[in-house]
């Protein structure tokens, strides 16, 4: 039996691992909207992650917010405004990407 648990405990920790998502390094400020009044915007930035819900829905929201700052760096932002956060049953993050600096 331990064996076997051993057998699909590498594999199962090396999926986990594999389904996440880092952010880029970036210095984004993530604030609201009455910081970028002054500020060009640059476009709408989204991240999802459908494969880590119930019990793991907290790495798929990190995922999904990590897809959606790095999308905000490949536009060179450097402020997000998020006009809605990843729960638990959607793990979707929704923003406005702003050149502010």
């Amino acid at each position: 039996m331990l064996i076997r648990l051993s057998q699909w405990a590498i594999p199962a920790a090396m999926l986990v691992l594999a389904g996440c998502t880092t952010v880029a390094p970036n210095s984004i400020r993530e604030v609201n909207e009455q910081n970028v009044k002054g500020c060009r915007f640059l476009g709408n930035v989204n991240g999802s992650d459908a494969i880590f819900v119930g019990l793991s829905s907290s790495i798929g929201s990190k995922n999904a917010k990590a897809k959606a700052m790095n999308a905000a760096v490949d536009l060179k932002a450097s402020d997000i405004v998020w006009g809605q956060q990843g729960t638990s049953a959607t793990n979707e993050w929704v923003g406005k990407a702003y050149a502010c600096r």
